[in-house]
C-alpha cells in the first residue's frame, strides 16, 4: 500500500513537473509570436522612416531614433516633456547619439484641435516650432480660444508656405497617417514609444529610457 502510495505521489510529482515545462513554453511560444508581430507591424507601416512633417528633435543623422506617438491634451506626453526630455535632451540628443521624431496623433472632429495640430507641424517645417511647442505643452485647451484662432490666422496671412501646409492636403494627409499607424500597430494610448522593434506604451521615466538606449548604442558600436 506505502508502495502504491509513493508510486502515485512519484507519478503525480512528474505529471506536475511536465505541465510546468508545457506551460513554461508555451509562455514562450506565445512571447516570441508577440513579439514577432509587433517586427511585422513595424515593418509594414515603414515607422523607421522620416516623413517631410515629422517633428525631429536632435540630429537627422543620429545613430538611434525613437517615434513617439503623442498628443497635448494627453497629461502623460507633458510629463514626458517636463520630466523626461529634458534629461534624454541634455545627455544623448545634443550629443548627436540620438533623436526625437514627435508624431502628433489625435483623433477628433474638433475643427479647432485639426487647425492646430496641422500649424504644429506645418509651422515646425517652415518657422519656429519652439514657442509653439512650449504653448501648447502649457495648456492644450488655448486651441479653443479666440487669441489661438487669431494666431493661426496670422500664420497663414504671413507665410505662403505655411498658408498652403495648413489649408491644403499636406498636413492634413500626414496626421491621417499617424493615426492609421496607430491602428495599424494597435497601439493603446498616448504617449506610445517605438524604438528599434519594440514598442513601449505608456510613461516611462528617465531611467527605462537611458537603459533602453544604452543597450541600442551598445549594439550598434559592435563590429559587423
Amino acid at each position: 500500500m506505502r508502495l502504491k502510495m509513493k508510486l502515485n505521489n512519484k507519478w503525480s510529482y512528474i505529471v506536475a513537473i511536465g505541465l510546468s515545462v508545457i506551460i513554461l513554453i508555451l509562455i514562450g511560444v506565445r512571447i516570441a509570436k508577440y513579439r514577432s508581430t509587433n517586427k511585422t507591424r513595424i515593418a509594414q507601416v515603414n515607422i523607421q522612416e522620416e516623413r517631410p512633417l515629422d517633428i525631429v528633435f536632435g540630429n537627422h543623422d543620429a545613430k538611434l531614433s525613437i517615434y513617439m506617438y503623442s498628443s497635448y491634451s494627453c497629461s502623460y506626453c507633458t510629463l514626458f516633456f517636463t520630466d523626461v526630455f529634458p534629461e534624454l535632451e541634455k545627455e544623448y540628443i545634443n550629443s548627436g547619439e540620438v533623436k526625437l521624431i514627435l508624431r502628433l496623433t489625435v483623433k477628433s472632429n474638433n475643427i479647432d484641435i485639426q487647425n492646430a495640430m496641422k500649424t504644429a507641424v506645418c509651422i515646425n517645417k517652415y518657422g519656429n516650432y519652439e514657442y509653439l511647442h512650449e504653448l501648447l505643452l502649457n495648456d492644450s485647451k488655448v486651441v479653443v480660444t479666440h487669441e489661438f484662432r487669431d494666431m493661426v490666422n496670422s500664420f497663414i496671412d504671413k507665410d505662403i508656405y505655411v498658408a498652403e501646409c495648413i489649408l491644403g492636403n499636406e498636413a492634413e494627409e500626414y496626421l491621417n497617417k499617424n493615426v492609421q499607424d496607430y491602428e495599424t500597430l494597435k497601439l493603446k494610448g498616448t504617449p506610445t514609444f517605438i524604438i528599434g522593434n519594440k514598442i513601449f506604451t505608456g510613461y516611462q521615466d528617465y531611467e527605462k529610457f537611458e537603459q533602453i538606449i544604452t543597450h541600442h548604442l551598445n549594439e550598434s558600436n559592435l563590429p559587423n
